[in-house]
This record gives structure tokens, C-alpha cells and sequence, in this order.
């Protein structure tokens, strides 16, 4: 896949997570403490949520990193993870799911 059209494909996999965190009713209006947003732990899993690591720390980066045209990251494996966390049953959590699939998929390339 060219990088034009990688990063593309990641822009619309994290404007996905943020509509299905706000569909979902988990996108919320305020930032947690930064006390709580600088966790060394990997998804700041000591501190966050996974949705609020997601929509805190994770989808402001790829945005940063996309908008300024920045290397990419080399690998990604956020699915494990997020499956310990995101309600499998509902739709939003399957959605969320996918979509993490989906970029662990296009970062792995």
C-alpha cells in the first residue's frame, strides 16, 4: 500500500473510533488530571480507562503524527489489549474493536 493512501486509511480509522466512542456515549468533555494522562505504564492502564486512553492520549498522537506528516509508528498491538477491556457484546464495542484491528493492521505493513 502507498504511505499516501496508509495514511489516509488510518485518518479514517481514527475519525471511526471517535464517532463510536461518541456513539457509544464514552466520549467525554473534559480531560482527565494530567497527573492521571502521564503515566509511564503502556495505556496508562494504572490511571485510564482504555476508552479514555484512547481518546486522550492515542487519537490526539496518530491525529499529530498524520497532520505533520511524521513517521509512523513501526508496529502496533493494540488488539490483545483492548479486548480485555471493550464489551464485546454491544455493537459500539464490536465497532471498536474492528477498527482497532483494522490500524493494528495498517501501522504492521
Amino acid at each position: 500500500m502507498k504511505e499516501h493512501t496508509r495514511r489516509e486509511a488510518l485518518g479514517v480509522v481514527i475519525d471511526g473510533l471517535e464517532s463510536t466512542l461518541r456513539a457509544a456515549d464514552e466520549w467525554e468533555d473534559q480531560p482527565p488530571p494530567q497527573r492521571l494522562l502521564s503515566s509511564s505504564q503502556p495505556f496508562c492502564y494504572d490511571t485510564l480507562t482504555f476508552q479514555q486512553w484512547l481518546q486522550w492520549q492515542m487519537i490526539p498522537r496518530m491525529r499529530h503524527i498524520l497532520e505533520n506528516y511524521e513517521e509512523l509508528p513501526e508496529s502496533s498491538a493494540i488488539l490483545p489489549y483492548a479486548e480485555e477491556f471493550v464489551p464485546q457484546g454491544a455493537e459500539h464495542g464490536r465497532e471498536l474493536l474492528r477498527l482497532i484491528e483494522r490500524f493494528d493492521t495498517l501501522i504492521s505493513e
